[in-house]
């Protein structure tokens, strides 16, 4: 008999076939229905990374099973039973998300070792994009819980592609002071520890905002790559653009899907996955002269 979880995956990636639509206008649909799921969400899903867990998740199947044209609980009865499933705390190794020399050296000389003891419900980055094209800062708001006693500090690191300027400098904002700093300039890699005010007890959360501000000028690059090591419950990236130097196309990125982003009013882009698996997801625009 099939592993369950496979048979999520299988039946969702069938009916997709089936129904001949792209994730795109299935997203369409549901929101039609008052339904919000990415289409990143559905890739997940359908490729087996992840299943729906979450209340949101499992009350938007029976409108997937409706825009998909299957019979009532035809996807809800191939979900595992939640005794059976993957542990949402499955983590993707270091080494696997880093594997530039740079970036694992970093780390290496920094205190990781709690990271995985701190379950991600939610990260926050917005980026901003000066007149100039090149990026000005970063902030990012987390949000975590301690899976046992004792987590007292965040690692976070920070790469850009553009070495020819100054590496950026991580400044704490809230709920965290800044610890033990590490570089590489060559390698365009800044990585630093988040004290958190107190160790955590097994259970607590913790609501840690730090900014990432570059130097002038800053980093001339194309791209935001969010690398996720741990499962999440909700990821927002914002980009924001400098109204006199706004780009000619904006892409989402994530587990191989691209989907095109419209600027708001405010020129900003945005993405939102419910859910996530480890891996990269992103945001990349292009220049109309480029």
């Amino acid at each position: 008999m099939p592993d369950r979880l496979d048979s999520f995956a299988d039946a969702l990636r069938l009916a997709i076939d089936a129904r001949g639509l792209s994730l795109e206008r299935i997203t369409d649909h549901l929101a039609g229905r008052g339904v919000s799921v990415s289409a990143a969400t559905l890739s997940y899903w359908q490729s087996g990374r992840s299943v729906p867990g979450r209340k949101s998740s499992l009350a938007a199947l029976p409108h997937l099973e409706t825009v998909l044209g299957l019979c009532p609980g035809d996807l809800t009865r191939s979900l595992p039973d939640t005794r059976e499933r993957a542990p949402r705390h499955a983590v993707r190794g270091l080494e696997t998300l880093w594997p530039e020399q740079p970036h694992a050296a970093v780390l290496g000389r920094l205190d990781t070792s709690w990271d995985t003891h701190l379950a991600r419900v939610s990260v926050h980055d917005v980026l901003r994009i000066g007149p100039d094209r090149r990026q000005v800062s970063l902030t990012v708001r987390q949000a975590m819980r301690a899976r046992v006693d004792g987590p007292d500090r965040r690692v976070v690191m920070h790469a850009q592609d553009d070495t020819d300027v100054a590496l950026p400098r991580i400044r704490p904002v809230r709920g965290c002071s800044l610890g033990a700093v590490e570089h590489d300039r060559s390698g365009g890699v800044v990585g630093a520890e988040l004290l958190f005010f107190r160790p955590l007890r097994r259970g607590e959360t913790v609501i840690v905002t730090y900014d990432v501000v570059s130097a002038s000028p800053g980093p001339q690059e194309c791209e935001y790559t969010r690398r996720l090591r741990l499962p999440m419950r909700e990821y927002l990236l914002e980009v924001e653009f400098d109204p006199r130097a706004l780009p000619a196309g904006v892409v989402s990125f994530a587990d191989g899907l691209e989907q095109s982003i419209t600027l708001d009013d405010d020129h900003r882009a945005h993405l939102v996955h419910s859910d996530t698996a480890p891996g990269t997801t992103g945001i990349r625009w292009s220049w109309p002269d480029a």
